[in-house]
């Protein structure tokens, strides 16, 4: 858009029309070249933006009010927040916690390219989910006949979850995180499984990680082990649904650990 300010004397300049310019006014031309963007232009920077941050750091950080900004909402509701989810599946987005419109305005959710899920109820805390594997005898479910708890390798003051042995009287390592787990579930396992090689050197140890989440810190650890580290390794989501009082064990296929994050 071109603006055209004539000048009136005593230092003011006024904008006028092109059609009201004679010979010999003092002029000044600008061009405004920054016109103003469409709702869908808008929409289009911010997944861009995103997703480049995705690509570099592995997620992208964002609080649910600069998401509905970007998007020009104002008030929140259940079209909106299901036109958002549909937006971030579109450009293969996973949002954790999952986009609801529950959340908070100052919550701050990450965005990742790699897929994220929850497979049901996560329990109020780790020691609860502790406890219901152990009364409930569920570790049977991963071919361990028997376990002990908060087993302390010798040496050290180190303390696992569960120690415990499986049908082919291997040595397991079993690790319950109740959320997400990251890169320190990971090599705690590892840790773990390293000092029971000391106290039990002719067997195998097998290491099994279990969360409440799936997620990308976890998938990236373990896609850096050695090929012979993830042979020993097992990674399972379990699924509670509380109201029903059931449980099962998930594992994670090797398709959703093996990636690229480039």
């Amino acid at each position: 858009m071109t603006q055209v300010l004539k000048y009136v004397g005593k230092g003011q300049w006024v904008s006028v029309d092109e059609r009201d310019v004679e010979p010999g006014d003092k002029l000044i031309i600008t061009e405004n070249k920054a016109q103003k963007k469409s709702s869908s232009d808008k929409v289009d920077d911010f997944f861009s933006e995103i997703k480049n941050d995705v690509a570099k750091n592995g997620y992208k950080s964002i609080k649910v009010s600069t998401i509905l900004k970007s998007f020009g909402i104002k008030k929140r509701n259940e079209n909106n927040t299901e036109k958002i989810k549909s937006e971030f599946s579109k450009n293969g987005l996973y949002a954790l916690p999952e986009y609801s419109k529950e959340l908070k305005l100052t919550q701050t959710v990450r965005l990742y390219s790699y897929r994220v899920r929850q497979l049901g109820d996560l329990f109020e805390t780790e020691r609860d989910l502790e406890n219901y594997v152990d009364e409930n005898l569920l570790y049977k479910n991963l071919n361990i006949k028997e376990v002990i708890r908060q087993h302390s390798p010798k040496g050290t003051k180190d303390r696992l979850d569960f120690k415990g042995n499986s049908i082919d009287d291997e040595v397991v390592v079993l690790e319950l995180k109740n959320a997400g787990g990251g890169k320190s579930a990971v090599e705690q396992v590892l840790r773990y499984a390293g000092l029971l090689k000391m106290e039990y050197p002719t067997q195998k140890i097998r290491q099994i990680l279990v969360t409440g989440i799936q997620n990308y810190e976890t998938a990236l650890a373990i896609n850096g082990m050695s090929d012979y580290q993830r042979d020993l390794f097992e990674w399972y989501l379990y699924k509670y649904h509380k109201d029903i009082n059931q449980f099962e064990f998930v594992q994670v296929a090797d398709e959703e650990i093996n990636f690229s994050n480039s």
